[in-house]
């Protein structure tokens, strides 16, 4: 009389989530641990890019610079030192609001790229 040993089944390939169902529990956990490290990865991986998005803005005199993230946080401000011999306070806040503003168009043309 023969004894069977455990069952020999074929290679497992995972395209997507087809056949899952058919996979017994331990094969279905591996899947899923699978899965989700390569979801956890990929999304890392995004996470990664869309904090390295950059968008600066240059005054045109070349007194002010702006640097801000995708998500509108000011990443780096620089100022002339020799602002104040050329222009008011108030002509600085006007040239900020300028470059905020303009700062603002090219974001929405990033994140309409990205979308």
């Amino acid at each position: 009389m023969a004894t069977l040993g455990a069952p020999v089944l074929p290679p497992i390939t995972f395209a997507g989530a087809a056949g899952f169902d058919d996979l017994g529990d331990a094969e279905k956990v591996k899947f899923s641990q699978t899965e989700t490290a390569a979801t956890l990865a990929h999304l890392d991986e995004l996470l990664r890019e869309l904090d390295g998005l950059r968008a600066r803005v240059d005054d045109p005199d070349g007194l002010i610079s702006l640097t801000l993230g995708f998500d509108g946080r000011l990443l780096e401000l620089r100022i002339a030192d020799a602002i104040g011999h050329v222009m008011t306070n108030l002509e600085l806040e006007k040239r900020l609001n300028g470059l905020f503003a303009s700062w603002t168009k090219g974001v929405d043309a990033m994140r309409e790229d990205l979308l």
